[in-house]
């Protein structure tokens, strides 16, 4: 008995009748709807001769075949096309038919070459039937499960979020700590206005009473100035801002205040017992005036008892 599918429009490869002597009816199934497939086939070097039906290499090549394996696919030889072939071809005959029905679905086709296949080893119908399942199953398991690529996004959504938080705090940190710059800044000018706020006040014209002895009017100013500059510094000081009351003392003391003002301060903050304060003080003031204002300080803190101190600050000056 003789049998083939519609006639083919594709080159004479093609046009080979298939004797069907009953030794095969799968694959037979198989092949003739595998050619109404191929017959739509078109490729490029086909469409630019002018529309040509391709030929059995171009059809091979596309498909990612050999023209002798093509050819068994296509006739009734027992070699059935694997399922990637069917995939293939599907694929090519949808795109060459922009898309129209094709006259089969790729599930219909796979079956069909599942049956064939096991027509091939001489396989039963319930055999062939656990052998579509068994290729059913491991299809749903080679694909993608759709939670676990939801919680895939989910995690690379959450990733994306936590490194543009990090950026987004280590921003923070720089403001925060530039903001902390810009206070300690304002408070060592905020100390300094109110250290000249403070001399201001306390330099007022004395009362017009007498002189005595060594003014003791004048000599009870320089001891106010120099109470006020000792007390704000302690008062930064004990506040923690240590670097601030320094930057106050080292202003006050060379800006606002005479030598003898300057070692008031030194004695006040000795009383305070703000003794690192004016060890700084001392230091910084004997190695940075000139030797006129040293050796007045030192003399006013001899005047004061503080003997160690005159010599500290006489010792700086040296270095």
């Amino acid at each position: 008995m003789s049998s083939e599918g519609s006639k083919p429009r594709a080159g004479g490869w093609l046009e080979r009748e298939l004797l069907d002597e009953g030794h095969c009816p799968r694959k037979l199934e198989l092949v003739l709807a595998l050619r109404p497939l191929l017959c739509l086939l078109k490729t490029e070097e086909s469409t630019k001769s002018g529309d040509r039906p391709p030929t059995q290499a171009e059809v091979a090549k596309l498909l990612g075949t050999n023209p002798t394996s093509l050819s068994r696919f296509a006739s009734l030889d027992p070699r059935v096309p694997n399922q990637r072939f069917i995939e293939e071809l599907y694929k090519a005959a949808c795109l060459s038919a922009n898309s129209q029905d094709v006259g089969i679905t790729l599930d219909a086709l796979q079956t069909l070459r599942v049956n064939a296949e096991a027509e091939n080893r001489g396989l039963c119908e319930r055999c062939a039937e656990l052998g579509r399942r068994i290729d059913s199953l491991a299809q749903q398991l080679s694909a993608p499960c759709s939670a676990c690529a939801v919680l895939q996004q989910e995690q690379v959504a959450y990733q994306q979020e936590r490194k543009e938080n990090a950026a987004r705090m280590a921003a923070l940190r720089k403001e925060v700590a530039a903001m902390r710059a810009a206070i300690q800044k304002l408070e060592a000018v905020e100390a300094g206005l109110q250290a000249r706020l403070a001399m201001a006040q306390a330099s007022r014209a004395p009362l017009p009473v007498p002189l005595r002895k060594g003014d003791r009017q004048r000599s009870e100013k320089e001891r106010v100035v120099a109470r006020q500059l000792a007390a704000q510094a302690a008062e930064l000081d004990a506040a923690g801002k240590e670097d601030s009351a320094l930057t106050l003392l080292r202003q006050g003391t060379t800006e606002l205040l005479s030598p003898s003002e300057t070692a008031l301060v030194m004695v006040e903050l000795r009383q305070q017992e703000r003794d690192h304060l004016a060890d700084n003080l001392i230091h910084v003031y004997g190695r940075d005036q000139g030797d006129r204002h040293v050796m007045t300080v030192a003399l006013e803190l001899h005047a004061e008892g503080a003997v160690d101190d005159a010599g500290a600050i006489l010792h700086a000056a040296l270095r």
